[in-house]
């Protein structure tokens, strides 16, 4: 690696982090807004994704310099083009920790519905792994990135049984179909997000190992051993 490229990646790698952490801030603000009512804080999120995107250009723009004007080859070819896609996940993220906050806005001026402690654990799981693909990312751990891919069967199975909960409530409750949708809402918003850091944990073992592991995630566990058995 030579300097140059070693100064460019260092510093694509604190901008990259600072989005991270910026995300991160996004989503608990957006969560705490919908657990605890509050249209304050959901309004802060909304403002505050101007930010993000603007970061998210300066960040492709560096990645480009960079394959551009260092061409860079082996591991460091491989952690721009990751980065170029988790700047670009992460951009995705902070839309949807503004869709979730947007949803918690309007459920903040009705009456409580009865989904919090379900809601409360789904949001743990999705916060949990936004900060382990996160950390996978600045340790470039492959087995912490693959311990995230496997949190998200954990966040799919919260996500259904909450959408059963509020497909029986709805049917008990037809007066309010309309607040039940906003918090669907939320919720579809949230487990996508989960999605995403899953395709950080990909990128972050395809940048540590060379492999792409894009629909073969269960097949790299099996062989790093990193599975029971």
């Amino acid at each position: 690696m030579t300097k140059q490229i070693e100064d460019d990646l260092a510093e694509i790698n604190k901008r990259i982090s600072h989005i991270g952490g910026l995300v991160e801030q996004a989503l608990d603000k957006s969560l705490e807004a919908l657990l605890e009512r509050n249209a304050r804080l959901a309004r802060e999120v909304m403002n505050s994704d101007k930010v993000v995107d603007d970061l998210e250009n300066e960040v492709e723009e560096l990645c480009l310099n960079v394959l551009a004007l260092r061409q860079p080859v082996a591991r460091d070819l491989r952690v721009v083009c990751g980065i170029l896609k988790i700047n670009s996940d992460l951009e995705r993220m902070a839309d949807l920790a503004v869709n979730i906050a947007e949803r918690a806005e309007v459920l903040s001026n009705v009456p409580p519905l009865p989904f919090r402690p379900d809601v409360t654990r789904l949001a743990a799981t999705a916060k949990r792994m936004l900060r382990d693909s996160l950390d996978s990312l600045v340790k470039q751990d492959a087995v912490l990135a693959y311990s995230v891919w496997k949190a998200d069967a954990e966040a799919d199975k919260l996500y259904r049984e909450l959408i059963g909960q509020a497909i029986q409530f709805m049917r008990e409750h037809p007066d309010r179909i309309g607040d039940v949708m906003h918090l669907v809402g939320a919720l579809r918003n949230l487990e996508r997000l989960a999605d995403h850091t899953t395709n950080i944990a990909e990128d972050v073992i395809f940048m540590v190992g060379g492999r792409i592991v894009r629909h073969h995630m269960r097949e790299f566990g099996v062989e790093a051993r990193l599975e029971p058995g």
